[in-house]
Order: structure tokens, then sequence, then C-alpha cells
């Protein structure tokens, strides 16, 4: 049998690599510029590769952010697992994760900028993602953590999306306008629990 030319197929591992590059430089000229510089001949100029071989790995420009998202919102919940292995009362781990939450976004402000901010995506791309069962799991977790807090209530999901929704409007707060003299982030996030826990 006759030997094809061409490179040969790329391993998982190699993929996962190269999927990595590729967002690794996407998010730096995402910090450098904005979004709306970053594009598939670009990026592969970066990268050190053909357009196509981007295609290959990423249907373009939005799937790439997608991958972004789900890249930084696994590193706000993994940072989220670590703080509660040492936290055992159910209201303990709640207030922790919260806790995590909002000072990962406070922390990191090019992350919540590329999650909650980046421009040229439409809603089907934002819907899209959050309906994916793995982003689905980020706000499973803080369902999961309520419940365990508190096991009589009947409305979790309104409690879930109304402590979720507050965190981030207060690292959107600080975030997008830090002239202001906000109270203490750690004290808002606390008086926000407090009327979820109450």
């Amino acid at each position: 049998m006759a030997r094809t030319a061409g490179r040969p197929p790329r391993s998982k591992a190699e993929i996962l690599e190269l999927r990595s590059k590729i967002g690794k430089h996407a998010l730096e000229i995402y910090r450098a510029e904005g979004f709306g510089a970053v594009s598939m001949r670009r990026l592969a100029r970066e990268v050190g590769c053909a357009p196509m071989t981007l295609y290959a790995h990423f249907e373009g420009k939005t799937d790439i952010l997608r991958y972004l998202w789900a890249d930084v919102l696994t590193d706000m919940s993994n940072d989220i697992e670590n703080k509660l292995k040492s936290v055992v009362g159910p209201r303990e781990r709640l207030q922790t994760a919260a806790q995590t939450f909002t000072a990962y976004w406070i922390s990191h402000p090019d992350h919540f900028r590329l999650v909650f901010l980046s421009n040229d995506v439409t809603r089907a791309d934002v819907s899209t993602f959050v309906s994916d069962d793995k982003t689905l799991a980020h706000v499973l977790m803080f369902s999961n953590l309520i419940r365990e807090a508190l096991p009589q209530e009947h409305d979790i999901k309104m409690k879930t999306d109304t402590l979720i929704s507050g965190m981030i409007g207060i690292a959107l707060c600080m975030n997008t306008i830090p002239g202001y003299p906000w109270a203490d982030a750690t004290l808002m996030t606390k008086q926000l629990l407090a009327s979820i826990l109450s």
C-alpha cells in the first residue's frame, strides 16, 4: 500500500495542546486590543499555522470565544472547589463559594470582560453556550450548595438565580466603575448571602 504524503494525523493530546495554544494567543490579542482584533488570519500568524489549521479545530472566531469562556469558567469553578475542600458546614460552604466567585471576577477583570462584556457576539451564540451542560454545571454548583444550606427551601432556582446575578452585579460594578467608592465587595457579598439564607 502506498503511503500518502502530508502530515500524519494529530494525536488527541496534540489536538488539545494546539487548541490550548490557539486559545492562549486569542486571549493575548483580546487582552491587548479587544475581541474585535481577533481574526482567524491574525491568529494563524500568531500561532504559526495556516488559517485552515485553525478551521480544522474551531468553526470560527465565535467558537474560539466559546472555548475561552469555557476555559475561564472552569478556572473559576476549580478555584471554588479548591477552597471548598477544607470547609465542612453547608452554610460555610455556600459562603466560601460565593466569596470566591465574587473575588475571582474582581481579581480577574480581563476574564470578567471576556465572559460578560464581549462585543461582536450574538444572543444566539450566548444562548448556545449558556444552555450547554458543562456551562450549566457552574450554576448547578450553587444550586446544590443552596440546597444543602437550606434543605427545606422549595424555590432553589429563584435563590440560585438571585445569588448568581447579584454576585455578577457586584463584580460588574467593581470592574466597570472602579472610581466610585463602593462598599467592600466581601461585605456586599455577605449581605447578598444573608438575604438568600433568610
